[in-house]
């Protein structure tokens, strides 16, 4: 294999998707002197990438934002107008607070967006809970919280893992001792795994899921379960293709 293209492929596969795509637009543009075969590979990857938005994703700023702690049962204080929603079903009232979030300032609009895309989770419309969370990034692209349940959702609805991937890498970039990011990143690598029959993914999968294992405080033992659990399938499904 071509050497640049191995670069471009090995950066991938190991989780620096937004790397890879920029080498690969790189090596597009500056070398005239690369193999036609390799050249067209390279070509693919980008238009892959592209077709899974890379192109269009905001970008996040050198300034450095408060990031989201996770709570013991998983929750995010950002997740809480919905969690009361949920408690009294009480639509005019959970209607008013997202309206005052969307009047605020800009977290406060974001934490809105963010809001309203776990409500439409909830009530099966994808399609509107995708636009929801983009706005959240869009808003605060330095905010690990909205890349990562963003990518989370995509990974629990069959979305785009490629999509997926390169969401999560962000939400990793912005807050990597958050274990929630690295559980994810293992997850999405196993969707992949298992969708392409690719063991080339399978590196980064288990060291996705040891970052995140590493990083679970002792309090933090939904997280715990979940990953023995996600190990465990992991485990059925090597025995059952290897």
């Amino acid at each position: 294999m071509n050497e640049q293209v191995q670069q471009v492929n090995d950066l991938f596969l190991s989780g620096q998707v937004k790397e890879s795509y920029q080498l690969a637009k790189e090596i597009l543009g500056n070398d005239t002197a690369i193999a036609e075969e390799a050249y067209q590979v390279i070509q693919q990857h980008v238009a892959m990438l592209e077709a899974n938005g890379y192109a269009n994703m905001p970008q996040p700023t050198d300034d450095k934002a408060k990031q989201s702690v996770e709570r013991i049962d998983g929750s995010y204080p950002e997740r809480d107008v919905l969690a009361a929603y949920i408690g009294s079903q009480d639509d005019e009232q959970f209607g008013k607070v997202v309206d005052e979030l969307l009047a605020g300032p800009i977290e406060a609009q974001a934490n809105a967006y963010y809001t309203m895309a776990e409500y439409y989770v909830l009530a099966k419309e994808q399609d509107k809970a995708s636009v929801q969370y983009a706005e959240a990034i869009k808003l605060q692209p330095n905010k690990a919280l909205y890349w990562g349940a963003f990518a989370q959702f995509l990974n629990r609805h069959e979305g785009s893992p490629y999509s997926a991937l390169r969401l999560i890498e962000e939400a990793i970039l912005l807050d990597g001792m958050n274990p929630r990011w690295h559980y994810i990143q293992g997850n999405i690598f196993f969707q992949l795994v298992a969708a392409t029959k690719n063991l080339s993914y399978l590196p980064a999968l288990e060291e996705a899921w040891e970052k995140a294992e590493k990083r679970c405080t002792a309090k933090q033992v939904t997280l715990k379960l979940d990953l023995e659990k996600s190990k465990d399938l992991l485990a059925q499904w090597k025995k059952q293709m290897l």
